[in-house]
């Protein structure tokens, strides 16, 4: 399969996935939250998927690819 053949498939899966994050509840303080709780949630999937063990790597690992 393409690059190209793939890329019609990842963006809808990546979206259906942040919108299953954002139905869950923040119970963060709403003046204390720098990033939403659902990008939170998909960069730590995402990154765990990837073998990062720690937060260190999880955040290598974001700032590298998205």
């Amino acid at each position: 399969m393409t690059i190209a053949a793939l890329e019609g498939f990842e963006k809808p899966r990546l979206k259906a996935l942040l919108d299953h994050f954002a139905a869950i509840e923040d119970p963060r303080e709403p003046w204390r939250v720098a990033h939403p709780l659902s990008e939170v949630l998909f960069l730590v999937v995402c990154g765990t998927i990837c073998d990062c063990d720690d937060y260190d790597l999880i955040a290598d690992w974001g700032k590298a690819h998205l």
